[in-house]
């Protein structure tokens, strides 16, 4: 090795030491931020016994951007809403001036009111709540099933009408009654003194007349004009002060049964109740076509009196009535 050699080869090996070899370090590009996502929460109702309300809503979540991210909805948080569906639209947008969107629905839906909140249920049995309990599958010496006749109040349609009532008009329960003035056997020609005292007794904005079930039974056709005279004094007496008069029909008789009604004796006196209720601007409520579609289960095998479904069904038919005149617009 010449002198040369030697040299180049202490040169190479003291760069080598020295790192003279190796590649600079350069810097890590900045990390990638992706745009911003926006989530909006779930669809808001609201209830409302006028015609708009204000509704709160929480913000939307919202995920990447670069900083500082805005986001803001419209309308915003806090604005009064009207009746119906309104859509929110929500942006977020980064420093980069990236942006996504997303919306929902505020519902407004409209709490009912009722203009009258007293009710007075005026009857006999049918409106106490008298239920048929057949005793025995045999049947007696004229052929009819053997049955008892039991009062359960808390069956009774004025017990599930205040029921249906409060559960309609949320605002309004702890006002809402409706007394059940029922007589099991009181014929409606006997009817019309108690009636005079139970008015003046309990001031009812409402009254509710169900009456001439026993009048029928015992007279047919012949006992319809004597019920109705005093279901039209009845009437027309609870309107002069001041109440609300719902009228109703006979409900229909099962065949059969010891107490069904002659139905040309029933449908007599449903033309007269129509009347009735026409001449003293009475609301006309129909319970025969309420039940008369299914009456095996409405009707109880003694031929008269309802079932707990039929008190039920008469309820809601006079819900359905008192929620077409009464409901405040």
């Amino acid at each position: 090795m010449t002198a040369r050699t030697a040299f180049l080869l202490w040169t190479v090996m003291m760069m080598a030491a020295c790192g003279g070899s190796e590649t600079p370090t350069r810097p890590s590009p900045p990390p990638v931020v992706n745009a911003p996502i926006i989530t909006c929460p779930g669809n808001v109702s609201a209830g409302t016994t006028g015609q708009n309300t204000t509704v709160a809503f929480g913000a939307p979540t919202v995920s990447g951007g670069a900083d500082p991210v805005t986001t803001t909805c419209s309308p915003v948080s806090g604005t009064t809403f009207p009746l119906g569906t309104t859509a929110v639209s929500c942006r977020a947008t980064d420093s980069l001036q990236r942006s996504s969107s997303c919306t929902f629905s505020v519902v407004v839906a409209k709490i009912p009111v009722i203009t009258r909140t007293s009710f007075l249920a005026f009857g006999d049995s049918i409106t106490a709540g008298e239920v048929t309990v057949p005793t025995t599958t045999g049947l007696d010496a004229d052929g009819f099933p053997f049955f008892k006749l039991i009062l359960v109040p808390f069956a009774s349609y004025p017990t599930q009408l205040q029921t249906l009532l409060r559960n309609r008009y949320i605002t309004q329960q702890a006002a809402l009654t409706v007394v059940n003035a029922g007589v099991p056997g009181e014929a409606a020609t006997d009817s019309t003194r108690r009636f005079s005292t139970v008015l003046a007794q309990t001031r009812p904005e409402v009254v509710l007349l169900l009456d001439g079930y026993n009048d029928l039974n015992t007279g047919g056709v012949n006992a319809v004009s004597a019920v109705a005279t005093s279901l039209q004094a009845m009437a027309r007496e609870a309107r002069t002060r001041g109440a609300r008069v719902f009228l109703a029909n006979l409900t229909p008789s099962r065949p059969g049964g010891r107490n069904t009604i002659n139905p040309a004796a029933i449908t007599a006196m449903n033309d007269r109740i129509r009347t009735i209720a026409l001449g003293e601007n009475a609301v006309y409520v129909d319970l025969y076509q309420a039940t008369v579609g299914n009456l095996n289960t409405y009707v109880g095998v003694d031929g008269l009196h309802l079932t707990e479904l039929g008190y039920q069904r008469v309820a809601e038919t006079f819900l359905a009535a008192i929620q077409a005149t009464l409901d405040a617009p």
